[in-house]
């Protein structure tokens, strides 16, 4: 949101200077010195964040934002300070409660302001096109009491008739390379506005089509056809949850500052990483010039093998520090059969431990994808497959092309995924096990997402969980085969 209005109040001039220095590029800042011109200000004029210092000469930072509450349209509050005394404790315990960032903040404050304005948005969208518009509730209850795929296609378009901004909405059913509509009229790929093409069942083959006008009804449509999918058994993770944004079960200290501390974290520690792996690969140069010399072909192959997982470890790192810093990616043209064969023989040894791997036949295409995250995406499906497979269990990736778009499956034999967890496994922090951070489904989530694909679960019958990543498919240059 480039266009957001900042206000800073603090007394300290160096503050004000270096939050307009850091901000300033991407947002409009003011900033006043007290809190009498604070709230002078916030009388006068509409702002999308207040950032206040906490201890001022008049008003204290508490009663700066406790008046932004008050008198703007739910405006991002952050509290700044080096230190917190009782009072400001009590007043961060609110369920109302501003932002906290401490000094100094490093990068930190940019972090908050940036994802206190995404999570404001998701809020706004929730409110405006969801909850007045449709009802949802009323929707859920007579998807409960469908019972085949044809009442399913039925109760789901004439939802999605009804959203303001939807021009033309049906249902298709494929049949091998032949569709055929199944409810509704025919929807058109090209036209004006938005074009939505939606699974509604596991295999793809009932899906919804949809075209319209305007973000919400996009988001409306969207959010259907995912509740037409569990209906069905499929749980997907969404770009933006339909519910709303910082909540969450059992106390748990506010999200986004858990994901801003992380993010702080583990740049760090990925610098320190990097740095290992490098002085690891140096050795394993040593070592494989002494190799050359050894009459042991296993021996060459092991080095070979510790260096070239060394150079992907160093990448994987690099990349993913700069992600972190800057937010951004940098796709390329890979070899569907190379990400796999690379993704294998990350998780590969860590599969075999635990159950059988089979690698079914790869769709011959390419992708655009920052390699390193994709490849971590691949893995941990890999690994939490593993960990959930039984003695003697099969873990099993499989692909497959799906119009424009080519599915990448990963299957277990194990007792699928928890029902406490079922809504929000693709959130931060959340998992059933106890060595884990919770972190790996969130991570495959947004990576995916943020290459334009989706990532779901389903449990198929007589199996265990099965995650399916769809991806955009890239024409493939004229050397993939």
């Amino acid at each position: 949101m480039r266009n957001a209005r900042i206000l800073v109040v603090d007394d300290d001039a160096h503050v004000r200077d270096a939050l307009c220095e850091e901000l300033g590029a991407a947002y409009k800042v003011d900033t006043v010195t007290c809190g009498n011109d604070a709230f002078e200000a916030l009388s006068s004029e509409q702002y999308d964040v207040i950032i206040s210092d906490l201890r001022m000469p008049d008003h204290d930072g508490i009663e700066v934002l406790e008046f932004a509450r008050q008198h703007q349209r739910d405006a991002v509050r952050v509290l700044l300070t080096g230190y917190l005394d009782e009072r400001a404790h009590r007043a961060l315990l609110n369920p109302d409660a501003p932002y906290k960032v401490g000094k100094p903040w490093h990068d930190e404050i940019e972090v908050v302001v940036r994802r206190g304005l995404e999570q404001r948005d998701v809020a706004r969208r929730l409110s405006a096109s969801v909850e007045d518009a449709l009802g949802l509730a009323s929707f859920d209850e007579q998807l409960a009491a469908i019972s085949s795929l044809v009442e399913l296609a039925e109760c789901t378009i004439r939802r999605a008739a009804t959203v303001e901004g939807v021009t033309v909405c049906g249902t298709v059913v494929r049949a091998g390379d032949t569709e055929h509509v199944f409810a509704g009229p025919s929807v058109p790929r090209e036209g004006a506005g938005w074009y939505l093409d939606l699974p509604l069942d596991a295999e793809g083959n009932l899906r919804l089509r949809a075209r319209g006008i305007g973000d919400s009804s996009r988001q409306v449509v969207g959010y259907l056809a995912h509740r037409a999918q569990r209906r069905c058994g499929i749980l997907g993770a969404r770009a933006e949850p339909m519910h709303a944004a910082g909540g969450g079960k059992g106390g748990r200290m506010n999200q986004l500052m858990r994901q801003a501390t992380l993010g702080a974290l583990t740049s760090s520690l990925l610098h320190d990483l990097a740095s290992l792996v490098q002085a690891l690969s140096c050795a394993l140069e040593e070592i494989s010039a002494l190799a050359e010399d050894s009459e042991s072909s296993d021996m060459k192959q092991a080095v070979a093998d510790a260096m070239s997982a060394g150079q992907e470890a160093v990448q994987l790192f690099v990349t993913m520090r700069k992600f972190i810093r800057v937010g951004e990616v940098h796709p390329k043209l890979i070899r569907l059969e190379d990400l796999i064969s690379r993704a294998t023989r990350i998780a590969g040894a860590y599969v075999r431990e635990r159950a059988e791997l089979r690698i079914g036949e790869v769709v011959p295409c390419e992708l655009s994808v920052a390699e390193p995250l994709f490849l971590q995406v691949l893995a941990n499906l890999l690994r939490n497959a593993a960990n959930a497979s039984p003695p003697g269990g099969v873990v099993e990736l499989s692909t497959r092309r799906d119009g424009d778009s080519v599915v990448i499956s990963v299957q277990d034999d194990g007792p699928g995924v928890a029902p406490e967890i079922a809504d929000t496994m693709f959130e931060p922090f959340e998992s059933t096990n106890q060595e884990g951070g919770g972190l790996g489904l969130a991570i495959s989530a947004f990576v995916v997402q943020l290459h334009e694909g989706s990532i779901r679960y389903h449990r198929p019958t007589g199996r265990g969980a099965c995650f399916t990543v769809t991806m955009p498919l890239t024409p493939p240059s004229n050397g993939a085969h």
